[in-house]
């Protein structure tokens, strides 16, 4: 690994704040946050000691949590190597959102009738990401896509579902924050195309609409991680 590459995973983010939890809690908390929104990028080594030392503990909490952050997959040791953050593919990619479009896509079919204000409620997140993106937030523009999804497949009533489609998101977002770099629309029409059906009490075309609105997603991310190569990787990285 590169100097350069592995500082961006070591001390360059400002130490994090504890809130009162357990120390594996936070250190947990800390390192998936991070490589969610990529301040922890993917492919780069973590190192433990300057972990500790951010997060203002000892070195066994640190060691702890990055064994449940392997268990969820954000998290890979390597043999004689350390730990290191996941690395994004477009194979995960794929893989991801298949999974993501069946179950998200029945959560829309199976979701309860919508009132006048849970649409304009809908309709009102919706600008707001609209404001986001034209303010250029990309992290409250992810936060706010979030709310919306989820606004309505836990209208599905179904928490088995919606347990599974929350832990795939936490997945999910690693690429959505790349998206915003894609979608310069940040999917306004299809997230309006999909409340509209909601609106129209046509679950069928809602979960359609938010099929395609995916498979876009998909298909955009796909062509500029082709075009950019930006997950490639050397086969022989400098751990020191």
């Amino acid at each position: 690994m590169t100097k350069s590459r592995q500082s961006s995973a070591d001390n360059t983010i400002a130490p994090a704040v504890r809130q009162g939890d357990s120390s594996v809690e936070h250190v947990v908390h800390h390192l998936r946050k991070g490589i969610i929104s990529g301040e922890y990028p993917h492919d780069t080594k973590l190192l433990p000691k300057a972990i500790a030392a951010r997060c203002g503990t000892s070195f066994i909490p640190v060691r702890e949590a990055l064994r449940i952050l392997e268990s969820e997959g954000f998290v890979v040791f390597r043999h004689n190597r350390g730990a290191w953050v996941t690395t994004l593919s477009i194979a995960d990619l794929e893989d991801l959102y298949d999974i993501r479009l069946e179950l998200e896509s029945e959560a829309v079919r199976r979701a309860s009738p919508c009132s006048e204000r849970d649409i304009a409620l809908l309709r009102d997140v919706v600008d707001r990401i609209g404001i986001a993106n034209q303010r250029k937030e990309a992290p409250k523009i992810v936060a706010l896509n979030r709310d919306l999804h989820f606004l309505i497949y836990r209208r599905s009533n179904s928490p088995r579902r919606l347990k599974i489609i929350e832990q795939l998101w936490l997945h999910a977002e690693r690429y959505q924050h790349m998206s915003v770099n894609v979608r310069h629309d940040a999917a306004d029409q299809e997230h309006r195309q999909m409340i509209d059906f909601l609106a129209a009490g046509d679950h069928n075309g809602a979960a359609d609409a938010l099929h395609a609105h995916l498979t876009t997603t998909v298909n955009l991310l796909r062509t500029a991680l082709t075009n950019a190569d930006p997950f490639a990787t050397t086969s022989d990285h400098d751990d020191r």
